[in-house]
């Protein structure tokens, strides 16, 4: 018989979290645990309330998991679609559904990528994320932050930042950098304008989700006339990824919290990589427990943004190391 529950955990940051939509010092997630007899394992939920995720939805939906759950699952295929009877934010579907894909790992002493399909990777090289701060500020963030060690940064901005916010990071590193706008240009014009006025365009390796994800005619003449790589991340949650991404994008920000679980995400990967979009890996701000079982599916993957871990000051897991800019599995699996 499956037991399942689920805790808070409280994770102060490094530094002040601030993006275009809101700002951040603590990220609360949760930890859902699946235990049968002696045997127990873990999956991480980093909600999210820009996909209508709060902390009083994830404790709901999974009370109504947990009292309505057969209490046995004869695999990962009949609680997957259990899952598909209900509605559930896509986090906590992640969490229950990897919690369980753990169980089984450990249980019959196979890899998740293993069980998974998926190919074994031992290590990535990650971006590192710089939020929006006061412009006098980066010098010193970069420099105390040791960021040199990281072979690509990605650069959080607003519309009214972006130009002089980019200029001051480009001025004080020489690595490429990836831009993430999270939804924050109006319109294709001014997104246009912003690349115009990019003073080393070359060192520009992508821009991520300039338009909010509802604007679908401005993502069209955006795609028309951009010279740049266009990275979907807000546009891209739990659905199948069809002509509609190819259309507006260059590549995907595939996330284990959008996604919904180990297989959808999977799944997702493999469309993009069948349409010609180039793939990424992404995160919420997560423990190692989440960043792990993104590295558990990155074989294959184009671009990895993966640096949750590193934004919290004590990683309560510890499963996850970091060096010169590269991630690995802090066990042997």
């Amino acid at each position: 018989m499956f037991n399942w529950s689920i805790k808070e955990i409280e994770l102060p940051l490094k530094f002040n979290w601030n993006i275009s939509r809101n700002s951040s010092d603590i990220k609360r997630n949760f930890i859902i645990e699946v235990r049968n007899g002696s045997l127990k394992a873990h999956g991480e939920v980093a909600f999210n309330v820009r996909y209508g995720e709060s902390k009083e939805l994830i404790l709901e939906k999974f009370e109504e998991f947990k009292t309505n759950a057969p209490q046995d699952f004869n695999g990962v295929e009949s609680l997957v679609s259990y899952l598909d009877t209900m509605e559930i934010p896509q986090s906590l579907r992640f969490g229950i559904e990897s919690s369980f894909v753990h169980y089984i790992s450990i249980l019959s002493g196979k890899s998740v990528a293993l069980l998974m399909g998926t190919n074994v990777v031992s290590s990535v090289k990650t971006s590192f994320s710089i939020p929006i701060m006061d412009i006098g500020k980066v010098q010193s963030f970069i420099k105390e932050n040791q960021l040199n060690r990281f072979s690509v940064l990605k650069v959080k901005v607003n519309r009214e930042n972006a130009h002089d916010f980019c200029q001051e990071i480009l001025k004080n590193t020489n690595v490429p950098l990836r831009v993430d706008a999270n939804e924050s240009f109006n319109n294709a014009s001014e997104t246009i304008n912003f690349l115009e006025n990019f003073s080393e365009i070359s060192r520009l390796e992508f821009l991520e989700q300039p338009l909010h994800s509802g604007l679908h005619e401005e993502a069209l003449e955006l795609k028309k006339h951009s010279k740049v790589f266009l990275m979907a991340d807000e546009s891209v949650t739990k659905e199948e990824i069809n002509d509609y991404y190819k259309e507006r994008f260059d590549g995907i920000n595939v996330k284990l919290m959008k996604a919904g679980g180990y297989l959808k995400a999977i799944k997702q990967l493999r469309q993009a990589k069948l349409l010609g979009l180039k793939t990424m890996l992404g995160c919420m701000i997560e423990t190692s427990l989440g960043i792990s079982s993104a590295l558990n599916i990155s074989g294959g993957v184009d671009f990895y943004d993966l640096d949750g871990c590193l934004l919290i000051k004590e990683d309560p897991y510890k499963l996850i190391s970091e060096e010169n800019g590269k991630i690995f599995y802090s066990y042997i699996q």
